[in-house]
């Protein structure tokens, strides 16, 4: 048995798909420690430094005396805190919807909303390049899936045709896609649900804070969020915390409480990561100069990257990948650029698929002029050998 496993690995390292933690040290936000050397990092999903934000900290302190460090049960069991119940009012608010259910993460929230609404008589409609967490919960759902070309609407409207003999067919998309920083035609999807009577279930883990007019996420655009039936989100990506969030109408939320695996079943989100994701949400609404500097570093990093010959698409978000496609070759521009004190790990399959590995650069806005130039330094150096 050993022996099998061991060649599975040999395999990966063979194709250069081979993983290993990494140990990180003094992580500070934007920079850390590895193997004794300090590095910059461009990888983290911490968007707008409310990991370290003072506020957020000082939430939290608060909320450790108050509640101690763990939930200690399920949520319906002893679980639920009035921390939970305050952060739900808060992403209920924040989302535009009448109630929200916060989950342990974002991967278990996917997980509970697919197989709490779809069962063997319906049909997922998905764009191929979802998050894992969806596709694992549309095929732990037993319902059929059907997948679409990346934003193909076209391709989506033929399996929303083709299905009108289901039960319940439920429409799946992210709103920024997780990999390649681009975001879903909202208002395509949204006329599609009208049209075929589909649930729409709209994952916005990487929009929630860095998108909008007021930082609410990719929804809060021309009012989708009232034209969305399901909002899934994360506290773990620009509120720098942990924990996903469903926000969706008073009906939806019971269904999930009462049908939904991952919440029944499941710790509690520790209340001390409740309050620092509440707090986070009020810094978002009422400190719109962080936003701000993410931006405009966002369009820094760009421009700089882009004269330097690299080719990156139009920033939608502050998801920048670099397609190198080799993924030996990824993972040698990833050691090349950690000679130059900069972190960004080579995504490989199966993250992404076969001969498009990248790097995926992820832009803060606690990175400074200063990170961004020497990021700008170091690829041109490894762009040079």
């Amino acid at each position: 048995m050993k022996n099998w496993f061991s060649q599975e690995l040999k395999s990966l390292k063979e194709k250069n798909l081979y993983r290993r933690l990494r140990i990180l040290e003094d992580p500070q936000g934007t920079h850390a420690t590895f193997e004794g050397r300090e590095f910059l990092l461009f990888c983290s999903n911490d968007y707008l430094g409310l990991s370290r934000h003072p506020r957020v900290i000082r939430a939290a302190q608060k909320a450790l005396k108050t509640y101690g460090v763990g939930a200690g049960a399920a949520r319906l069991i002893s679980g639920t805190s009035k921390a939970h119940a305050a952060l739900e009012k808060k992403l209920a608010q924040i989302k535009g919807k009448e109630s929200a259910l916060v989950f342990a993460s974002g991967f278990l929230a996917n997980l509970g909303i697919l197989t709490a609404f779809a069962g063997e008589q319906d049909v997922i409609i998905m764009d191929k390049l979802c998050h894992a967490s969806l596709v694992d919960g549309a095929r732990l759902s037993k319902a059929e899936l059907r997948v679409f070309p990346h934003k193909n609407y076209k391709k989506c409207e033929e399996l929303l045709r083709g299905s009108q003999g289901a039960r319940r067919r439920i429409l799946v998309t992210e709103t920024v896609f997780s990999m390649d920083g681009d975001l879903a035609g909202l208002k395509e999807l949204v006329c599609l649900k009208k049209k075929y009577g589909a649930l729409l279930v709209v994952d916005d883990a990487h929009g929630t804070g860095v998108l909008g007019a007021h930082g609410r996420g990719a929804t809060e655009e021309g009012d989708l969020s009232k034209k969305i039936d399901i909002i899934m989100g994360t506290l773990s990506k620009a509120l720098g915390g942990l924990g996903g969030f469903v926000a969706a109408d008073k009906i939806m939320t019971d269904i999930l409480v009462n049908f939904a695996r991952p919440f029944i079943f499941a710790t509690a989100l520790p209340p001390v990561l409740c309050e620092a994701a509440r707090e986070a949400l009020c810094v978002v609404e009422e400190e719109p100069s962080l936003r701000k500097r993410l931006w405009d570093n966002i369009r820094q990093v760009h421009q700089e990257l882009t004269q330097l010959g690299l080719s990156i698409g139009k920033p939608e978000s502050a998801i920048l990948p670099v397609m190198v496609g080799d993924e030996g070759e990824a993972v040698e521009v990833f050691e090349k650029l950690l000679a130059q004190g900069v972190f960004i790990p080579a995504v490989r399959y199966p993250t992404v698929p076969k001969g498009k590995a990248r790097l995926r650069i992820t832009v803060s806005a606690a990175h400074t002029r200063q990170d961004i130039a020497r990021l700008t330094v170091a690829f041109a150096k490894v762009l040079k050998k």
